[in-house]
């Protein structure tokens, strides 16, 4: 993974902006509730995802999706799916395995939630001390090999610093040069 930081003082605006945490997007995963089963039965999605029931049997019975968890819990949830066609969507917002069912028939479900993956390497916290850049790398591999690479054009990269992660964060330090510089970490395979 590769992220770019300039030096000097404007760089240390931009590496700022570069290292601001985007929020994940969250992603919506569907659910078919046909006959006396969900299909699929288990899923596993991360937390913020939302889960979209739709009612596709054809004989026009009423369904629902309906948690296990008493009704005071706030990741109760209760959806009625009256005709084909008919959807039921919530969000899940808590890490859990969430068991649900089916108040007409005898279909049953899980959706498991985890915590989203962690970023990867991000280079942060730019800033001058002296003649120095320095700037904060997290998200490395221990045991991985990492090769900071400099630029003044963004499309010729130069191999300036090679080393062996022996912690998920470290800290780089660069002489300020002119003309500015853009940096950009390599984690080898």
């Amino acid at each position: 993974m590769k992220k770019a930081v300039l030096s000097g003082s404007f760089g240390l605006i931009i590496s700022l902006l570069l290292s601001l945490a985007r929020p994940a997007l969250a992603a919506t995963y569907h659910v078919t509730v046909n006959g006396s089963h969900f299909s699929p039965a288990a899923l596993t999605i991360e937390v913020g995802d939302m889960v979209v029931w739709e009612d596709q049997d054809n004989f026009g019975d009423p369904h629902t999706t309906t948690s296990t968890l008493p009704f005071l819990n706030p990741n109760y949830w209760r959806g009625i799916l009256v005709d084909p066609g008919d959807t039921f969507a919530h969000t899940f917002s808590n890490v859990g395995a969430f068991n649900y069912f089916d108040e007409a028939d005898t279909g049953t479900g899980t959706i498991t939630v985890i915590l989203p993956a962690p970023p990867g390497i991000v280079l942060e916290s730019p800033r001058k001390e002296g003649s120095q850049f320095l700037f904060d790398v997290t998200g490395l591999t221990v045991g991985k090999t990492n090769v900071l690479q400099a630029s003044t054009n963004l499309t010729s990269w130069l191999a300036i610093q090679t080393n062996l992660a022996t912690a998920t964060a470290m800290t780089f330090t660069n002489t300020m040069t002119l003309p500015r510089r853009f940096f950009r970490l390599l984690e080898l395979p």
